[in-house]
């Protein structure tokens, strides 16, 4: 049997972070990108099994939210998208969030939020290839259609 070859691999997540940077961009308040099991499909409420996962999600003035979690992470009915009093860069782990096992981080920077997505799904749980990984992207819903002036 052929090893890996890890110059490959190195790549492969060099160019899943490459582009977790690019989907980050430019995205309005209120987007969701969604990391997890390629093929995962979550059919009930229960969730007893470890469901290795990450979300980000865009607040205001560019700061998004990372959360890591081994369980299914829901969609958070965020009352207030500003950032002015939260604290960029630092890990928390204060249970803020029922479905977040593994805390959250606010920051401006694509390449840290992507770094952490890749180390966590790499390293921490050892997922062989971003093959393994699957992504889902959700937009905000505008209340009343765009005006046509």
């Amino acid at each position: 049997m052929d090893e890996p070859d890890k110059k490959s691999d190195v790549h492969e997540w060099s160019d899943m972070a490459a582009w977790l940077v690019e989907s980050l961009t430019d995205k309005p308040v209120g987007f969701i990108l969604e990391m997890g099991p390629s093929g995962y499909i979550d059919y009930d409420d229960d969730h007893e099994d470890e469901v290795v996962c990450a979300q980000v999600q865009m607040l205001a003035d560019g700061v998004m939210m990372l959360r890591r979690s081994r369980s299914v992470l829901g969609h958070l009915l965020i009352a207030d998208y500003s950032s002015d009093k939260l604290p960029l860069n630092k890990w928390l782990y204060n249970d803020n969030f029922d479905d977040c096992t593994d805390g959250y981080l606010f920051s401006r920077d694509p390449e840290l939020l992507a770094d952490i997505c890749v180390t966590w799904f790499r390293d921490n749980w050892a997922t062989e290839s971003t093959d393994a990984l699957g992504c889902e992207y959700r937009y905000p819903d505008d209340l009343l259609p765009p005006d046509d002036d």
